[in-house]
Order: structure tokens, then C-alpha cells, then sequence
């Protein structure tokens, strides 16, 4: 099979983690593989966040102008107890099926590539009911119940953390480490660096410079904690926050009419972002002292492969406490710390900060350990060995 034959479907979908994978790949495959966009399918979801309107996914919006093809499918968020609210996402899964079944129909990939996700769930069944070879990647330490179903399904498992092992079949397993996206390389300002992030990087350069995220989609609870905070905050730090964007909360809203409130000097320590793009995020990570925020795995992992500092704060109900054990890898190597949400009401996170940066200075850290923990190779690994199967 030649390059212009080959036809590669990505699904993968439902939060950042899975969406950044699922571009890190196609990129590669387009622009260092030579492989014509016009093979590549993106399969993702319709299903916004909670309680915003069917179609307003943030894979929509990562992928609305790609130049390939896309596809947003009916899918729902799988649960292991049922509840008649819950009864919703399990119809929209079986109505997921059916979308899945036409866009395999039509399209006859010659394999799939699954992020993860719940919307993958139906586009892994059906592709397997069509003999489509399927390869997963893994990016938690914990895997959920959509990859658990998937990895039944799949010829190949890539995982990033090794504790991810005891979920799936050893012998179709293989530890990569994390799909890396460039971006977070790009430390120079270029012609397409955010000014005002620009900006905030250069003024009262003497503070501390933080980086807070509640993950692509935002933290209400985080945005929350973070505005009662921010006079506490500014006095001392510099502060990007990015909140995702509720139309419900409005979170951004709401805290971009206190920060024009504040006295001038602080509001030039405060930018408020509701995304941060592949043109500034590099240059946020890079220059950043401290990232505070979810524990995502891309986010983990991005952070251990650039070497920086973080206060957590994961999302305590998901699946096996799933963002708590991401976070833990650096906790254990002594560049986070972890502050868990039932006690970030009564935080003081100006406290929790600088009891970080001390910490930091008096633990010995493994470099060494953190480098092979945290490889950044697993891109080209995984495309090299799918590639070797099916290119002449």
C-alpha cells in the first residue's frame, strides 16, 4: 500500500486530553508523514458541556476549519450505574452506533486511531464489526470505562503511565509515554503570540509568573475559588487565567468585570483567557513559574516534560480517581504538590503557592527519573509501528 491509498480514521473526543492527542497525531501524519489530508477522518462529538446545547463540543470548535474530514456523532458519557438522567447518554450511545455505522460504510478507513473518550466507544464497536484494525492510546495512569471497552477491541495498546499495565491484556501493550504536541516547545514569541499574554510575561517580571487552568473546558469550581482570590493574589504574583467557556456560568464574564474593578497596577498582572491557542501555549509553559490547576494527563505530563512546578487540584469524581493518581507521578518526584477540591474553599492559595516554591527548594529532585518517566518520542513510535503494517 502506498501513501495515497492509505485512509486513516482518528475518534477520540469529550475533553482536551483526547482532542490534543487526536491533532498531535493527525499533524504528524499530515505534515511529517506526507499523508494527503484528504485521507484523514476525524470522528468526534456533538455533546457540549453540562447542560449546554447538543453541538457544541469542543472538538466542533478545535476541528471547525481542519481541512480534512470531520464528523461529530451522537454519542453520551458511559456510566457503570444507571439513573433515568443517565438513561439520555446511554440512548444518545446506541443512537452513536448508528451514526458510526454509516460513516464506516462510507468511508472504509484502513485503520483507526482511538484517543479515547466516550464517542469512540461506537465508532471502535463498529470499526471491529468491519474487521478495522483498531489502535488505542492510553494517557492516564487510570484508564475509564470507554478505554477499558476499547482496549477489548483493540490489536494495540499504547499507554503513557506503566501503572496503566494491570487495566489491559499485556501482551498488546506498550508503554510510549504521552503524545506530545509541539506547540509546547515554541518558547520564543512569534508572529502569532497573544499580545496580552506578551504583555503580561514582561511586566513586574520581580513576581512570580502563574498559569491557571481548569482544563480546555474550564473549572467553575477553580474560576470560582480563583475570583474571590485575586486581591490576595495580585499583590504578589503575576496571573493568566483560562476559563473555558460556560455559556452557562460565564465564568470569563463575570471575572473580566472585577478585573475592572481593580486598581490599575493589578490589572496589568491579570490577563483572563477563556482558551489559550497552539500560537501562545508554549510560550505560557515555558515561561510560567508555577502551573495551578486540574491534573489532566496531557496536562501532567506536559508539565514533567518541561520540567516545571504545579499545585494540583483534581477533579475527585472521576473514575478511579483518575487525575489524583496523574498528579501523584510528580508529586512523588517532588514538582507538585496536591491540593484536593473538598479543601479548596478554605485554602489560601497565596499560602499553598508560596509553600511550593519552598518546598522545591529544599527537596531533592530526580531529573534523571523525571526525563525517563516522561518520554517525548511516543508520536513517532506509535505512527512508525502502525505505518510498518500497511506502506510499501
Amino acid at each position: 500500500m502506498i501513501k495515497g491509498d492509505i485512509k486513516i480514521l482518528v475518534t477520540g473526543g469529550g475533553s482536551g486530553g483526547h482532542i490534543s492527542v487526536a491533532k498531535a497525531l493527525i499533524d504528524a501524519v499530515v505534515e511529517d508523514y506526507n499523508i494527503p489530508k484528504k485521507n484523514i477522518i476525524y470522528v468526534g462529538g456533538d455533546l457540549g458541556m453540562e447542560y449546554e446545547e447538543v453541538g457544541n463540543s469542543l472538538e466542533k470548535r478545535v476541528f471547525k476549519e481542519s481541512g480534512f474530514k470531520t464528523y461529530f456523532i451522537r454519542a453520551g458519557k458511559l456510566h457503570r450505574r444507571f439513573s433515568l438522567k443517565r438513561a439520555k447518554f446511554l440512548l444518545r450511545t446506541l443512537l452513536g452506533l448508528f451514526d458510526a455505522l454509516k460513516i464506516i460504510k462510507k468511508e472504509r478507513p484502513t485503520f483507526v486511531i482511538s484517543t479515547g473518550g466516550f464517542v469512540s466507544v461506537p465508532v471502535c464497536i463498529i470499526s471491529w464489526l468491519y474487521k478495522t484494525p483498531i489502535y488505542l492510546h492510553e494517557q492516564t495512569a487510570s484508564v475509564g470505562l470507554s478505554n477499558k471497552i476499547v482496549g477489548k477491541f483493540a490489536s494495540r495498546i499504547y499507554i503513557s503511565f506503566k501503572d496503566s499495565l494491570r487495566y489491559f491484556p499485556e501482551e498488546k501493550c506498550i508503554h510510549v509515554g504521552n503524545v506530545v504536541r509541539k506547540d509546547i516547545f515554541q518558547k520564543k514569541i512569534t508572529s502569532n503570540t497573544d499580545l496580552e499574554i506578551i504583555s503580561l510575561v514582561n511586566t513586574d517580571t520581580n513576581l512570580p509568573f502563574i498559569y491557571i487552568s481548569g482544563g480546555s473546558l474550564g473549572s467553575h469550581t477553580i474560576n470560582q475559588k480563583i475570583q474571590k482570590e485575586l486581591e490576595n493574589l495580585l499583590p504578589f504574583f503575576r496571573i493568566l487565567l483560562q476559563t473555558g467557556e460556560n455559556k452557562i456560568f460565564k465564568d470569563y464574564e463575570e471575572i473580566m468585570k472585577i478585573k475592572g474593578s481593580l486598581r490599575q497596577e493589578y490589572q496589568d498582572r491579570l490577563v483572563i483567557k477563556k482558551y489559550i491557542d497552539k500560537y501562545s501555549i508554549g510560550y505560557v509553559l515555558n515561561n510560567m513559574d508555577l502551573f495551578l490547576g486540574r491534573a489532566g494527563a496531557n496536562t501532567v505530563y506536559e508539565i514533567g516534560v518541561l520540567e516545571k512546578f504545579a499545585l494540583f487540584i483534581p477533579i475527585p469524581w472521576v473514575t478511579h480517581n483518575e487525575q489524583y493518581l496523574n498528579a501523584k507521578v510528580l508529586h512523588d518526584i517532588g514538582t507538585a504538590n496536591i491540593l484536593q477540591e473538598k479543601d479548596l474553599d478554605n485554602a489560601n492559595l497565596k499560602y499553598e503557592i508560596e509553600r511550593l516554591f519552598e518546598q522545591t527548594k529544599l527537596r531533592k529532585i530526580d531529573y534523571e527519573k523525571l526525563k525517563a518517566l516522561f518520554p517525548t518520542n511516543a508520536t513517532y513510535y506509535i505512527i512508525d509501528e502502525i505505518f510498518s503494517k500497511y506502506l510499501k
